[in-house]
C-alpha cells in the first residue's frame, strides 16, 4: 500500500539525512527496502529470505556485535508476543547515543505515551513523535542511559496487528 511506501520514504529520508558513512539494522525488514534504497551498510533481518539482502534471523537475536550500528530501524515489524525482546536487542547492538525508529500502525498502540515512557526506560530518549498520517506513528529515540526499572518496559503494550504486513 502506499501508506506503507510513504513511511518506508520517510525513515529513507531520515538515513540519508545522516550521510552514507552510518550503518543501520533493520529488524522485520520484509524485502528489504532500505538496503535498495540507500548506499549505506544496511542489515536486514527477517524471518523468510525474499530476497538477496535479506539475512535470516530472530531480531530477537540477531548477528551483530554489540554497539556496532548507527540505526536500528523497527517499520511495522514489531510483531507476535516478543516484541519488547525486539527492542532490547536493539539497544544491545546500537552505539552509544545511536538511533532508533519505530513506525507503527497507530491503532496497535493503545497508549502512546506510556509506550514512549517504557522505552524510554529500557535506555532511551524520545527525540520526535509524529503521526504523519492517520494511520502510521512514527517515534524517533536516542540511546542513552537506561533509567530506574519501574516496571514500564516490562507492562509495553501492542495489540494485534489487524491487517496483513504483506
Amino acid at each position: 500500500s502506499s501508506g506503507i511506501n510513504a513511511e518506508y520514504g520517510r525513515i529513507i529520508e531520515l538515513i540519508k539525512s545522516k550521510g552514507d558513512a552510518v550503518s543501520i539494522a533493520d529488524f522485520g525488514c520484509g524485502d528489504a527496502k532500505i538496503a535498495q534504497s540507500v548506499t549505506n551498510p544496511v542489515y536486514s533481518f527477517d524471518l523468510v529470505k525474499t530476497n538477496e539482502h535479506v539475512i535470516v534471523a530472530n531480531s530477537k537475536k540477531v548477528p551483530l556485535g554489540n554497539k556496532s550500528i548507527d540505526i536500528a530501524v523497527f517499520c511495522l515489524s514489531l510483531m507476535g508476543t516478543d516484541f519488547r525482546e525486539f527492542i532490547r536487542e536493539a539497544r544491545r547492538v546500537l552505539k552509544s547515543k545511536g538511533t532508533l525508529v519505530i513506525a507503527e500502525v497507530s491503532s496497535r498502540i493503545p497508549n502512546v505515551n506510556a509506550f514512549t515512557a517504557g522505552v524510554e526506560e529500557l535506555g532511551f530518549k524520545l527525540l520526535s513523535k509524529e503521526e504523519p498520517n492517520t494511520f502510521f506513528t512514527e517515534m524517533v529515540f536516542k540511546k542513552v542511559k537506561p533509567k530506574e526499572n519501574k516496571g514500564l518496559f516490562e507492562t509495553l503494550e501492542l495489540k494485534p496487528c489487524t491487517y496483513k504486513k504483506r
